[in-house]
């Protein structure tokens, strides 16, 4: 008989590695094809533009005068003041005020505290170095270029008063208003904030602003920082008439009584009633509504304390033709520290840095809004409006309905059209952004800065309301 013959057919197993070679090559092929096109896609579509976009930089004169740079290599006299700078540690920039008039921009560079540069250097003379640390240094916005300096020492806040073509600046170190001219940039008055007509230093006068209705200069005094010294009687807002140079009167706000429901400071110890006052921060002027606006704080008992007592903090609200206090509010307990603040009189709101970081309290630094119609808190959630690190001065541009805020960390930008608040982002462009001016004209920010590669310099940058966050 004659055998079958068979045939053997493959191994499955055969078939199926091959149709799984198949499949992984298909889909390693599709990864890299993928892949591929996204690398593509990227390459030929640009990235979304930057909120904040670099326009210029200028740079500035450092603090001190040429010859009394402490570097070697440094500019030499024969430069002239407006000669490139270099840095110096603790080097700080404060106020800046634009008129719109002439398109000049002041910038106070006030140089490094006093207070810190004597911790760190021991042949630090307090008394010499007060008469030749800082000036105000002058921008035409309308070239961006640096084209002046007013050798005045120490000034904090500056405000220009555009109908007289003058510019007011305070000298926090020695007690004194100094008033100049904008044309000629000579210093024509120097107006004392003393009680008995004379400079105190003790006084300390921060913030400045203008109403030129009433041409009335405003001016927080928030006291010494030394708290063997504190006097609440030199806690005010200090009243200048700005025609004839003279103080009117002073807002004391020392010795303003708590609120009540506020807390107390359980540092007092056995001062039940005792306080030691408050701290004046940023007062501003709103040409709506014709009122002036100061952020207040009671000061700790305690000077080693990280923050202040939570719900101590307040927002106070002052009449420009009686220079009396008409309303205050206190500020909630999520704002420790109210600082920087800026209006918007049309949408009737404040807009409040809250500066301190108290992590076991949930204190963070950011941004708080008051209806300055009623006088009440809007409600908010910190988180969402959170600051960089150590904010301090807050603008607006109104032509926008942006804030910009000057933080340490950078500088936080928020909207704020329709009556309603916005975190956009926070850019940083070195290493201290603590002010910042907007020219509402071209929508330019500037922004001071202390050291760039080792030089003070003015960064120049535009606000770009289509670019994506």
């Amino acid at each position: 008989m004659a055998a079958k013959s068979m045939t053997s057919s493959p191994p499955r197993s055969t078939d199926t590695g091959r149709i799984l070679t198949w499949l992984f090559g298909l889909v390693s092929f599709g990864l890299l094809l993928f892949l591929i096109l996204r690398v593509v896609i990227q390459v030929a579509t640009p990235p979304p533009p930057h909120r904040l976009v670099f326009v210029k930089d200028v740079s500035l004169p450092g603090v001190l005068p040429n010859n009394l740079m402490p570097f070697p290599g440094t500019p030499s006299p024969a430069l002239g003041p407006l000669s490139p700078g270099v840095a110096l540690r603790f080097d700080h920039f404060d106020f800046q005020t634009l008129d719109p008039t002439t398109k000049l921009l002041f910038i106070a560079h006030s140089g490094p505290a006093p207070d810190k540069e004597a911790l760190v250097n021991p042949k630090f003379d307090a008394d010499k170095d007060a008469g030749v640390d800082g000036h105000v240094l002058v921008i035409d916005t309308t070239q961006n270029k640096l084209i002046g300096r007013v050798d005045i020492p120490q000034i904090a806040g500056i405000v220009a008063a555009p109908d007289l073509g003058e510019v007011f600046a305070a000298g926090a170190n020695d007690g004194l208003i100094y008033v100049f001219d904008e044309h000629t940039l000579k210093v024509t008055a120097q107006i004392p904030v003393g009680d008995d007509g004379k400079p105190d230093p003790n006084e300390s006068p921060d913030a400045i602003e203008y109403d030129p209705i009433d041409h009335k200069v405003f001016v927080s005094d928030p006291g010494a920082p030394n708290p063997d010294i504190i006097d609440r009687n030199n806690q005010n807002v200090t009243v200048i008439d700005a025609r004839t140079k003279k103080v009117i009167t002073k807002i004391n706000v020392g010795n303003l009584p708590k609120l009540p429901g506020e807390p107390t400071d359980p540092q007092q110890g056995d001062r039940k009633t005792d306080q030691l006052g408050y701290d004046v921060g940023h007062n501003r002027y709103d040409p709506v509504s014709h009122r002036l606006y100061v952020t207040l704080q009671q000061l700790p008992h305690d000077p080693a304390a990280l923050s202040p007592v939570p719900g101590t903090g307040e927002l106070a609200e002052i009449d420009p033709i009686t220079d009396k206090i008409l309303r205050r509010v206190q500020l909630p307990t999520t704002c420790s520290t109210p600082h920087g603040m800026i209006l918007d009189g049309q949408q009737h709101e404040a807009f409040i840095a809250c500066v301190d970081v108290n992590p076991d309290q949930n204190i963070i630094p950011h941004l708080i809004r008051v209806d300055i119609q009623s006088m009440k808190v809007i409600p908010d959630v910190p988180k969402q409006l959170f600051l960089a690190a150590k904010p301090d001065i807050v603008i607006l541009d109104h032509t926008q309905h942006v804030i910009f805020v000057g933080c340490a960390g950078g500088v936080t930008v928020f909207d704020e059209s329709n009556g309603q608040l916005r975190r956009l982002g926070n850019y940083a462009f070195g290493k201290n952004s603590h002010t910042v001016a907007v020219n509402e004209a071209t929508n330019l920010l500037y922004l001071p800065q202390p050291d760039i590669g080792g030089r003070p310099v003015l960064l120049i940058v535009k606000y770009d309301p289509n670019a994506e966050v």
